[in-house]
């Protein structure tokens, strides 16, 4: 389990677990935009890494124009403890 801080808070995501961080922090009660559904289509949930490292990019992550640094929190997952901001 790694700790994910966003907007002050600290959650719990689970590696394991085959939901995206996205919906892991929506489940905990973080306030996300996904207009998308977590497609990775919108970039609504796109974030910013603060500190921490997060799995490699998906094919739907290559295939969009996100500015560098960004990743989608519905595409990634962290792969440890970590901080991060969300664009939208």
């Amino acid at each position: 389990m790694y700790k994910v801080k966003l907007n002050g808070k600290e959650y719990n995501i689970d590696p394991e677990s085959d939901d995206s961080m996205m919906q892991q922090l929506i489940a905990q009660g973080a306030a996300i935009v996904s207009a998308c559904g977590g497609a990775g289509i919108c970039q609504t949930c796109a974030f910013k890494p603060v500190s921490g490292k997060f799995t490699d990019k998906t094919d739907t992550e290559k295939m969009m124009d996100l500015p560098d640094g960004q990743r989608l929190s519905c595409q990634c997952k962290p792969e440890g403890d970590g901080e991060i901001e969300m664009i939208y």
